[in-house]
């Protein structure tokens, strides 16, 4: 892909995770996702009912100041605009619903709303995401992250292919308010795993695949 083509990829979505680990697949299909962090880990079962939305259930651990929150919801992920050239593919996605957030034994409704932006061909690959969930008692949680990555060859569909990337995260309201993270990604079709350690010292590891 060329370089000023590249250039309006990132500038339309700066962004992404691969293929499978998107808020929608292609239609019909389910989705397992899982990302884990000492001070965070977030869990997605999601179902593609059509080729641009999909609906998901969601799990939240989140290490706050003041304590361990959790969120358990509902949400609808759609995807708002695709751009697919003869290499590269960009997307952009927004997602919003609600649930239960417990805090301190506490239970109270909660919404939770965000987007996600990203593209990405056989050598590059970048990703922008925020969100943000309201709770009706405790804390507020903010999240932004980004990522960039390099693949160190470029794979067929039936090999596996491997990324090495660095992600940011921002959230002002966790005991770890900003990570930095080197990480490397492995997927083969339709699955992928990833692990890494922050700067600070913090394992991560995720999990996804669908069907």
């Amino acid at each position: 892909m060329g370089f000023r083509r590249w250039i309006l990829v990132l500038l339309t979505g700066f962004a992404a995770h691969s293929a499978q680990a998107h808020p929608v697949t292609y239609q019909g299909a389910t989705g397992v996702m899982t990302w884990n962090q000492p001070f965070m880990s977030d869990h997605w079962i999601t179902y593609s009912f059509r080729r641009d939305m999909a609906i998901a259930g969601r799990f939240m651990r989140m290490e706050m100041q003041d304590g361990q929150q959790n969120y358990s919801g509902l949400q609808l992920n759609y995807l708002l605009k695709r751009w697919n050239g003869d290499d590269y593919q960009a997307n952009i996605y927004v997602y919003g619903g609600g649930g239960v957030a417990t805090f301190d034994e506490q239970n109270s409704g909660a919404y939770f709303g965000g987007f996600e932006a990203d593209a990405e061909d056989r050598k590059f690959f970048s990703l922008i995401k925020a969100e943000y969930m309201k709770p009706t008692a405790g804390d507020d949680f903010g999240h932004v992250e980004g990522r960039l990555g390099v693949a160190p060859y470029e794979a067929e569909y039936n090999e596996i292919a491997s990324w090495f990337m660095v992600q940011a995260q921002w959230h002002p309201t966790l005991e770890k308010k900003f990570v930095v993270t080197p990480l490397a990604r492995l997927f083969y079709k339709s699955f992928l795993f990833e692990t890494g350690v922050s700067l600070e010292g913090d394992w991560m590891m995720n999990f996804m695949f669908h069907f």
